[in-house]
């Protein structure tokens, strides 16, 4: 009997039914599945514990386990396939991806001036840097747009392993920056200046004021103001800057040699001493204490108590007011009238005053070129002497025969009518030659309005001028008016009426 070798056995070993029960056994047992979702349901991962070596795991047994698991968006099929095909089951794989939603972005607001506060000086146009122009007043016109509103951008939804929608989350929508003087637009993304000035930016809110106010003086830190309303400085101007504004400018200390222009009134609390080259102009009165060597020019009154070596022009008046209420040297003109207490010094300083005006010269025209008061009285007389003879001769006319009747002739008819249309002319040449006497009367007492009063002393050395009329004050007048008649300047006690 031949004997079984070691090799032999083996075979009968793996051959035998008990081997055979056993691989039958494990092919029937699955493998194990485990699965980790991420705390965010974005992410699905998967492990694989087979049951025995070797064993087979498809796409779709691992498809079923995540169904079971209720993973049912964004599986991950070649990744699973290609894991299960490796047999690389002692690693992880993701085996499941969502779609993460897209925020919507934060809608901003739009800016139409110049937000920075940190003012630099400007550079000219040939790259030199004007250090007095800061521009620190933002002027902005009534209905102007200030800012605007860009809405939040739309986001998307997104899903995860689940299979549930993960929504958005949405844009911030910012807050207008409503200030004083603003308006809110119909649709409510912009912010409109309800006003003309200058605008305000601070802490998110924007105001626009009428009055842009300097809190000290002008000077370098300030740097030229130029605003599109009106201006308070509550220190000085100082030499060689400038004050602008499209209505009024209030000083409440003193101008040096500085520019000055308002469309309204100028009013400085302590004057100007102007160094030669300080300059007011003013749309409406200037208004001061004193002033010295300055230029200012008026479209409408001058007020002060002293004004000393300026030259000044006003189309309505000069008026001094004050305790000394002097023109002391220079020049000044005005449209109207010039008031105040003393012209010129007893040094004889040279002052020269005037008064010019359209209105002044178009009052002077009348009684002029055959139109004076005599020979008007003369037209006048010759004319209703005209008429009163005529009556007489158109009353016998009539007499003789009356108008429209029965014997008339048409020829007689005709004179009668004629005659009758030469006395309506005669009395209408009357009536007009009355209404000029009556006009020339009114001008010669408006005449005396155009005038210059010292109502304590014009000092000789005086030099003044009243339309086309000049004189030099060659002796010292007290409590004086001058005014322009017809034929020259006339001298008159000041009346109380004359002072303002």
């Amino acid at each position: 009997m031949k004997m079984n070798t070691d090799s032999d056995i083996g075979r009968m070993h793996l051959n035998s039914p008990a081997v055979d029960a056993e691989s039958k056994t494990n092919e029937e047992q699955p493998p194990q599945f485990d699965v980790r979702v991420s705390t965010d349901n974005m992410a699905a991962y998967l492990r694989i514990k087979p049951a025995y070596s070797g064993q087979a795991v498809t796409f779709e047994d691992v498809s079923g386990f995540l169904t079971q698991k209720g993973i049912t968006y964004g599986i991950c099929e070649k990744e699973v396939r290609s894991f299960c095909q490796d047999g690389k089951f002692y690693s992880e794989v993701i085996c499941a991806k969502g779609i993460r939603p897209i925020d919507g972005t934060d809608g901003f607001i739009e800016y139409f001036f110049n937000t920075n506060t940190e003012y630099k000086p400007k550079e000219r146009e040939d790259g030199t840097i004007d250090f007095r122009d800061l521009d620190m007043v933002k002027n902005i016109k009534k209905d102007v747009v200030l800012c605007k509103i860009t809405p939040p951008g739309a986001g998307t939804d997104g899903t995860d392993v689940f299979g549930r929608v993960v929504p958005f989350v949405a844009g911030r929508f910012p807050v207008l920056p409503v200030g004083t003087n603003t308006v809110v637009s119909e649709d409510g993304l912009s912010l409109i200046a309800g006003v003309d000035g200058c605008i305000e930016y601070k802490k998110s809110v924007i105001n626009v004021s009428d009055v842009f106010y300097v809190r000290g003086d002008v000077d370098s830190a300030s740097g030229n103001i130029n605003a599109i309303g009106s201006v308070v400085v509550q220190g000085d101007v100082r030499e060689g800057f400038s004050v602008k504004a499209g209505k009024d400018i209030s000083i409440r200390g003193m101008a040096e040699g500085a520019l000055i222009e308002a469309q309204g009134t100028i009013s400085i609390s302590n004057g100007m001493n102007g160094m030669g080259k300080g300059t007011l102009k003013a749309g409406g009165n200037i208004v001061g204490k004193y002033f010295e060597n300055a230029i200012l020019i008026s479209e409408n009154d001058i007020y002060a108590d002293i004004l000393m070596n300026c030259r000044a022009t006003a189309q309505g008046s000069i008026i001094l007011k004050g305790r000394k209420a002097s023109l002391i040297g220079g020049s000044y003109q005005a449209g109207q009238k010039i008031v105040v207490k003393n012209i010129g010094t007893s040094a004889y300083t040279t002052t020269s005053v005037a008064i010019q005006s359209k209105q002044l010269d178009d009052k002077l025209t009348i009684g002029k070129e055959g139109n004076n008061a005599e020979q008007l009285e003369q037209k006048r007389l010759q004319a209703q002497n005209e008429l009163e003879d005529f009556q007489k001769r158109f009353a016998d006319l009539t007499a003789q025969s009356p108008l429209n009747s029965k014997n008339d002739t048409g020829r007689e008819n005709l004179i009668i009518k004629a005659a009758l249309m030469k006395k309506i002319q005669l009395g209408e040449a009357v009536k007009a030659i009355e209404a000029k006497i009556q006009e020339l009367k009114e001008t010669r007492n408006e005449l005396s309005d155009y005038k210059i009063v010292g109502s304590s002393i014009v000092y000789t050395g005086t030099k003044m001028t009243i339309g086309p009329f000049n004189i030099n004050i060659n002796n010292d007048y007290s409590n004086t008016k001058f005014y322009a008649g017809p034929e020259g300047i006339v001298f008159a006690p000041v009346l109380p009426s004359d002072m303002p």
